[in-house]
């Protein structure tokens, strides 16, 4: 059985932190979020955890004294810092603090998803378990590789374009469950004012690629959903 792996996460954003949450969930099974970096502190001295995900600009301290801190108590410590600034000095002091992975807001959801990808399966090869597949069965015959960003069609490498390939991405992401119309706007083409048809166009391409019945189903209010088979976690 995998050793579950855990998450400290510090994020002072409420809905920011929420969000983080609901997207991690998928590769952490254990979560703990705080909105300071003392109280993240305190709860690290007294829990291990696989990987810490700090922001840089926290209440009362700087992020970055925090992973000071805790890689000065172990130097071995997985970290990822995310900023909404790009400031070279963050990114030189964070290479300097020997972090993993350094992400700027607002993120990238392919980044996102790859560089979690990537940072799991270090994990898990580091703990000497074998590293779970990021190939999605979403019908028979019909998978997505969560890692490369291919669809394969009874076993035929399909072409895509970049936007289908963030829209495949994000759906396969939260297969089986419903995607606001807001959010793929947002994190596909960086805005909150997309034309309706346009993005019915894209879904349409992506759902003729898929191939099989009702694969991205659309309800009024709620947005769009991919139909998928059962995921292994």
């Amino acid at each position: 059985m995998n050793k579950p792996l855990r998450l400290l996460l510090i994020e002072d954003d409420p809905s920011l932190q929420e969000e983080l949450v609901l997207f991690l969930s998928d590769f952490f099974e254990v979560i703990d979020p705080f909105c300071t970096a003392e109280e993240a502190y305190t709860q690290y001295l007294n829990a291990s955890y696989d990987l810490v995900m700090s922001d840089i600009q926290l209440p009362h301290t700087n992020g970055l004294a925090l992973i000071e801190k805790i890689k000065k108590k172990n130097p071995e410590q997985m970290v990822i810092v995310m900023s909404a600034y790009k400031e070279t000095e963050y990114f030189l002091k964070s290479i300097e603090l020997g972090i993993y992975s350094f992400l700027t807001k607002p993120f990238d959801s392919q980044l996102l998803i790859n560089t979690f990808v990537k940072a799991t399966a270090k994990l898990h090869q580091k703990e000497g378990i074998k590293e779970p597949t990021t190939t999605v069965l979403l019908h028979e015959g019909i998978s997505f590789d969560l890692a490369k960003n291919v669809l394969h069609v009874k076993g035929v490498e399909q072409e895509l374009t970049a936007k289908e390939e963030l829209l495949l991405a994000l759906l396969v992401k939260y297969a089986n469950t419903f995607v606001r119309t807001e959010r793929l706007a947002q994190e596909i083409w960086q805005s909150d004012e997309v034309n309706n048809s346009t993005l019915r166009a894209l879904i349409k391409r992506v759902r003729d690629k898929l191939g099989y019945p009702e694969s991205i189903i659309n309800l009024k209010n709620r947005g769009y959903k991919l139909t998928a088979c059962a995921r292994d976690h």
